[in-house]
């Protein structure tokens, strides 16, 4: 992970991306919104630490955003308002953009949606997964 980004500008708010201690186990990553924040696992592939990333972007996004402040949210406007905000993100942040557009793609956490793949892939059968580092 030595092309992660050090800091994502989220809005007019600048984060800073940290590792977990390797002794935190259970999470690929956290965003701490108080603190301006992102925490990472260490020593993830490539394509699992830029989805991991974005994830940790989303919620900086949500926050950002004032979602969470918004009773009664629709599809709607969730997506309208991660959409532009990713591109804001996007625009303002060439290095993590890079990160996350060069990682291979691939069912990092699992598949959602159809349960034969998800079983498949809880099984073993991770076809996806290899090591793009």
């Amino acid at each position: 992970m030595s092309n992660m980004p050090k800091k994502i500008k989220v809005g007019a708010i600048d984060y800073t991306v940290h590792l977990l201690n390797p002794k935190d186990k259970g999470q690929y990553g956290v965003c701490i919104y108080d603190h301006q924040r992102i925490y990472l696992t260490p020593n993830m592939k490539h394509q699992q630490a830029s989805d991991t990333m974005l994830h940790e972007v989303m919620h900086a996004i949500w926050s950002e955003a004032g979602l969470d402040h918004i009773p009664d949210l629709n599809e709607e406007t969730i997506i309208r308002t991660m959409a532009t905000w990713l591109r804001i993100v996007f625009r303002d942040n060439p290095d993590f953009t890079r990160f996350v557009v060069n990682a291979k793609s691939a069912w990092v956490h699992g598949p959602s949606g159809d349960p034969d793949k998800q079983a498949a892939w809880h099984l073993g059968s991770k076809d996806d997964e290899e090591d793009d580092d």
